[in-house]
């Protein structure tokens, strides 16, 4: 009997939990994609990202959302990111900076990383379904900084990780 009601790994490609809080059911990759920067100056060694699309259900309305998470300076103001799928702009929907955005007490996502600066957006069935089909991800952020705008990109190549697919076919 408990068997039946264990949770999938956090390695599994697809994983749903509930929030313990909220009693929200969410569906979410078992990891989200790591984000990693195209060209690595000295000061943002190592400095990488994550995405990763969820859904909330809550007695039967469901809603579909994106997390992006990027290491911002803390002394900066964030712009909002920019999302691509094989070089083509997708239109994000409305976006919040904390999880109760999407009616959530906390993330999805368990992050490590305290200098991640977190966005929600709300995500149509259609960006969903690009990022399931596309094989090349690219983030872009300007950051205002007390030394002028900083542009810094963020890449994932997803063409031999199944995950989003299998995300966006549930």
């Amino acid at each position: 009997m408990l068997a039946a009601c264990a949770a999938l790994p956090n390695d599994a490609p697809v994983v749903e939990q509930i929030d313990e809080e909220t009693g929200v059911t969410i569906a979410r990759l078992g990891k989200p994609v790591e984000l990693y920067q195209e060209t690595i100056s000295r000061a943002a060694f190592g400095r990488f990202g994550f995405l990763g699309p969820f859904e909330t259900n809550q007695m039967g309305k469901r809603e579909m959302f994106l997390m992006i998470a990027l290491p911002l300076d803390e002394k900066s103001e964030p712009g909002t990111p920019e999302l691509r799928v094989d070089g083509t702009e997708l239109a994000l929907g409305e976006m919040g900076r904390s999880p109760d955005f999407a009616g959530l007490k906390q993330s999805p996502y368990k992050l490590s990383t305290p200098w991640i600066a977190l966005f929600y957006f709300r995500a149509g069935d259609d960006t969903i379904a690009r990022l399931g089909k596309g094989g090349h991800i690219t983030v872009r952020i300007t950051e205002k900084t007390p030394r002028g705008p900083v542009d810094t990109e963020y890449q994932a190549d997803t063409s031999e990780d199944p995950r989003l697919r299998e995300f966006a076919a549930r």
